[in-house]
């Protein structure tokens, strides 16, 4: 499944759901990443190609001991980026299984359109209807119900889990909340989620201290972390007394609504998928609730389609907010890719600049 693929409509029929996105970054995390992107390589996929699409290619083929098991099926959508299409595509050769596509239209609009709604619910009866034929499973309008009522609840507690940056100091470390992500990707239907999530927020909660010390810098992090250099992202951070206290990836898994085509619009507004002024007011509206001083942008080489409005963004952020803006240089999963001085480099000019202001 695509990170943000309706997971309601599968946890509604008791299926199991696999990330490849949350695997590859799993093993970057671990280190695998760059024999991974080889052995994609050799099996004809170009460096150029997301690193996520490369090293999710080498684990479909069993490149790694201790991979993922074998999917049955894929779920896909586009709401995410432009390139999920063709990497499910390849996926469903490569494993010669079945490909369940739902198709997000970009929108220039700032809510969906009545006939766009109406496009996505056709789609997802289609999806049902193939899900039904392919697992035996019987569609149950009670159980998707009481899944969407879970889903929610999970939301929720995420955005309790979130709100605890809004302390000075914030008791979340460097990078944590990407700790927790996965949860939300794939189990944010299940119970346990919501238990384990209002757990962490009471954590979180206990762990918030007075302030004292040098004052921390309040940063927003654009873009996906570097996980090949977390270790080394976090230490610098840590050292140079910086704080990330939002970023761009987390919110966007806390999808909330009140019926199916409220979902339909939830999942129609992921950041990446909405126009470049939604996507704006989006960001301000986050650097704002949590007080950035400051905002450090990833150009992430995996994600170009991304990363292409980035310039324009930077600019307008930073206009807007009236704070610091700087950028650097990395890869989601190519280690090959990011430079820990150049990272250093401009980590330290956003801290000057930080302090100039203040």
């Amino acid at each position: 499944m695509s990170t943000k693929f309706p997971l309601e409509i599968p946890a509604a029929l008791g299926l199991t759901v696999f990330c490849p996105e949350s695997a590859a970054a799993a093993a970057s995390c671990r280190g695998e990443s760059s024999a991974l992107c080889q052995a994609a390589e050799e099996m004809g996929y170009c460096r150029d190609l997301c690193s996520y699409v490369r090293m999710g290619m080498a684990l479909a083929a069993g490149q790694t001991a201790g991979g993922p098991p074998r999917p049955d099926f894929l779920l896909c959508c586009n709401n995410i980026c432009s390139g999920m299409l063709q990497w499910y595509r390849a996926l469903a050769r490569t494993l010669d299984i079945p490909l369940f596509l739902l198709d997000f239209p970009y929108q220039e609009d700032r809510e969906p359109s009545p006939s766009l709604v109406a496009y996505l619910r056709a789609q997802i009866t289609e999806v049902v209807r193939g899900l039904e034929e392919l697992t035996g499973r019987r569609w149950d309008p009670l159980r998707f119900q009481e899944v969407c009522r879970q889903a929610n609840r999970s939301a929720q507690a995420w955005q309790r889990v979130m709100d605890a940056a809004l302390a000075s100091p914030s008791p979340l470390g460097n990078m944590e909340l990407f700790d927790y992500m996965p949860l939300m990707v794939t189990g944010r239907c299940a119970k346990e989620t919501e238990q384990q999530l209002e757990a962490l927020a009471g954590k979180l909660q206990s762990r918030a201290v007075r302030p004292g010390g040098s004052p921390k810098r309040r940063i927003f992090w654009e873009g996906t972390p570097c996980w090949p250099a977390l270790d080394r992202v976090v230490d610098l951070l840590d050292r140079k007394n910086v704080q990330i206290v939002a970023d761009t990836l987390t919110p966007s898994l806390g999808f909330r609504y009140e019926d199916l085509d409220g979902l339909i619009r939830a999942y129609c507004g992921t950041i990446n998928g909405v126009s470049l002024e939604r996507g704006l007011e989006m960001r301000t509206e986050l650097c704002r609730r949590y007080r950035v001083e400051g905002i450090l942008v990833h150009y992430n080489r995996s994600c170009r389609p991304w990363c292409g409005a980035l310039q324009e963004t930077e600019r307008r952020l930073g206009r807007e907010l009236e704070v610091p803006v700087v950028s650097f240089h990395g890869d989601q999963g190519d280690p090959e890719a990011f430079s820990a001085a150049q990272f250093e480099l401009r980590l330290d000019t956003l801290c000057e600049l930080m302090d100039q202001k203040s």
